[in-house]
């Protein structure tokens, strides 16, 4: 898994000039995202866009399930929106693995506002481990 080089990343990406430049840690056994919301991440005015949202979710729950030590690819992503995330606000996103079945792995995650503690989208992601020669098409 360390092989495989995430600079260019849209989420984690310190080399792509047009991505979120997130930094991920772990909280207990949770993937843990700080984001702050900036105009630039908005769709109307003030709110951040439900694709950001859904972008934090998939790097959060990425990073969950690559402490299992396998490279896995998004096959399912469903979130649930329940209040706006405000410009100006810190978000905190959590992702923690729910479980595995064979190559199959699922997560559940949560963003909320740092400051109020109120939640503003709940998610849960299927993952599928891959073989990264295969999917990178490397020989």
């Amino acid at each position: 898994m360390d092989n495989i080089k995430l600079d260019k990343c849209f989420g984690c990406g310190k080399q792509n000039p047009l991505g979120l430049h997130l930094d991920i840690t772990y909280v207990e056994n949770k993937s843990h995202i700080e984001f702050t919301v900036d105009a630039n991440h908005c769709g109307y005015p003030g709110i951040l866009h439900g694709g950001i949202i859904a972008a934090l979710f998939d790097e959060a729950m990425f990073y969950a399930v690559k402490r299992l030590g396998i490279v896995t690819m998004t096959i399912s992503l469903s979130i649930e929106y329940l209040s706006p995330g405000l410009e100006g606000h810190k978000l905190v996103c959590e992702a923690l693995v729910e479980g595995r079945e064979g190559r199959k792995v699922e997560v559940l995650a949560e963003i909320k506002d740092a400051d109020s503690g109120k939640l503003v989208a709940k998610a849960r992601g299927g993952f599928l481990e891959v073989n990264p020669e295969k999917v990178l098409h490397k020989q």
